[in-house]
């Protein structure tokens, strides 16, 4: 068979056509800069990473390493093999559960600074795009925290760049990169299938018929099914309920709800900072006229993510680092678009936004690693992140002195209940989760809680009334403990004894 040879096309040959292309770059200032902006990022977030207690998700997902299988309930299992080597050689440690997402976050930025680069033919505009990626609140949030998302961050440039390389060249070896991408994105979130869409569009607007639909394109899909097939085999023999419970989130009630909508957009208006959230809607809009295929083609990922998440937030309410892949492509696209302009209004406006966004983020960064404010009782921004590890010891102690030797810790809610099983962890203390939803506790739990003498956790923000809500032979409040940070009220918790569980109350 005779391949076609495209034709060669137009380029600035100064920079990088592909952040594939890894070739050595003279250290030129711009470089410096950059690469020390994120060494220097790397280095606060490393500081800072052992400072606070794990949030809800980070401890949940910490859990996927020690009850390590094919997959999970709610995600697929690369955020927990990522972090197995770390838990296996070290144990519990605050600081190795976020070694994952800093480095990823600080490969992120690299990988911005070059498409900005190949894109704008500049790299002090790649330079302002870099700072403006880490100046955002979420995305520094999502550094720093072990979530499914991190992995996604890092493979949208190289995805981008190899499906215009295989439009370039066609060669095989742009093939079994884009199966290994795909294939790695799929074990790392469900959200992965939004890929394959734009991919397609992208070589059908191109009229890339034969690229699209080739032999080479089967075995990247071969490659990318054969990666997830392990997601795949778990849900099978599980009932497929990961899909039943990703559509559930998808669809939601059956009525939409105007509220919710907005709602998550004013959500994700203060968590990316409001002008690099309007910075990123500048990018999206701007990359419609835009004449870069490279650009192009992050408008379809952008355009299919940003419809996505805005369909569902009709029906439930999005988080603000689902749609995190849109603001990964866009902030750094719209400060392309704002340099480009060359407007001094447009200029000023950017280099606000980039100062107060870094000012912010670190000062954020300067109050987790110092403590410094007070707030009211229970309102605290940070109350969930801090008081664990003395919780889980007081409980420790307390089933210590208990002599049956049926006896756990219980939480009624899962976000507790994750945290609770991480720093419960050292004492190789059994918890369990009762609660009348179905969820990933309910494979981890192997034994049935009857019989137990449980030990309730209950805190100012998850309360269950035990006597009432649960069949215990006897119930007993042990002690009341109040969580202060600068001298006021974080939590307040609570201990409850159930004598012999015996389930539910109807």
């Amino acid at each position: 068979m005779v391949h076609a040879i495209p034709p060669p096309k137009m380029v600035d040959t100064r920079y990088p056509s592909s952040v594939m292309e890894m070739k050595s770059l003279p250290l030129e200032k711009s470089d410096a800069v950059a690469f020390g902006m994120i060494a220097l990022f790397t280095i606060i977030r490393l500081a800072v990473a052992p400072a606070f207690g794990l949030g809800v998700d980070e401890a949940h997902y910490f859990l996927y390493a020690k009850y390590l299988d094919l997959s999970y309930v709610d995600h697929p299992p690369l955020v927990g093999w990522a972090h197995l080597p770390l838990y296996r050689l070290f144990g519990t440690n605050e600081l190795l559960v976020r070694i994952p997402p800093i480095f990823l976050f600080a490969l992120v930025s690299f990988l911005c600074y070059r498409f900005i680069t190949a894109v704008a033919g500049s790299k002090s505009i790649a330079v302002l795009a870099v700072a403006a990626l880490n100046g955002s609140f979420i995305l520094n949030a999502m550094s720093l925290m072990l979530l499914p998302d991190c992995f996604l961050l890092a493979l949208i440039f190289p995805l981008v760049s190899v499906i215009k390389k295989i439009e370039d060249t066609g060669h095989w070896k742009y093939f079994v990169f884009l199966g290994i991408i795909l294939g790695t994105a799929g074990l790392a979130k469900y959200t992965a299938i939004l890929f394959v869409l734009p991919l397609c569009i992208y070589y059908i607007l191109k009229k890339r018929y034969s690229l699209l639909f080739s032999g080479r394109m089967v075995m990247a899909a071969v490659i990318a099914l054969t990666m997830v097939s392990p997601v795949l085999y778990w849900n099978l023999q599980h009932d497929f309920v990961s899909f039943s419970y990703q559509t559930g989130r998808v669809l939601g009630p059956s009525k939409p709800s105007i509220g919710s909508f907005f709602t998550s957009l004013l959500a994700q208006f203060g968590a990316y900072s409001p002008f690099l959230f309007i910075l990123a809607f500048y990018g999206f809009f701007r990359s419609f006229k835009a004449k870069n295929d490279d650009i192009r083609l992050s408008l379809l990922f952008g355009a299919t993510i940003l419809i996505f998440f805005l369909y569902s937030s009709l029906f439930e309410q999005t988080l603000p680092h689902w749609p995190s892949l849109f603001y990964l492509l866009f902030i750094p696209i719209g400060v392309h678009f704002l340099m480009a302009d060359g407007s001094r209004r447009k200029r000023i406006f950017l280099y606000f936004s980039i100062a107060f966004s870094l000012t912010v983020t670190l000062f954020l960064y300067a109050e987790l690693q110092a403590k410094w404010f007070s707030f009211p009782d229970y309102q605290s921004p940070f109350r969930e992140i801090y008081g664990l590890p003395s919780i889980a010891g007081d409980a420790n102690a307390i089933l210590r002195e208990n002599s049956n030797s049926k006896k756990a810790v219980a939480v009624t809610n899962w976000t507790m209940g994750s945290r609770v099983i991480y720093y419960s962890l050292p004492y190789r203390q059994d918890v369990f989760v009762i609660d009348r939803r179905k969820d990933q506790f309910d494979f981890w739990e192997k034994e049935s809680p009857t019989g137990y003498d449980l030990l309730f956790i209950n805190t100012h923000f998850h309360q269950e009334d035990v006597a009432r809500s649960f069949k215990c032979q006897s119930t007993e409040p042990v002690k009341t403990k109040d969580i202060l940070l600068n001298g006021t009220k974080v939590d307040t918790v609570e201990y409850v004894w159930c004598r012999n569980f015996q389930g539910f109350k109807e």
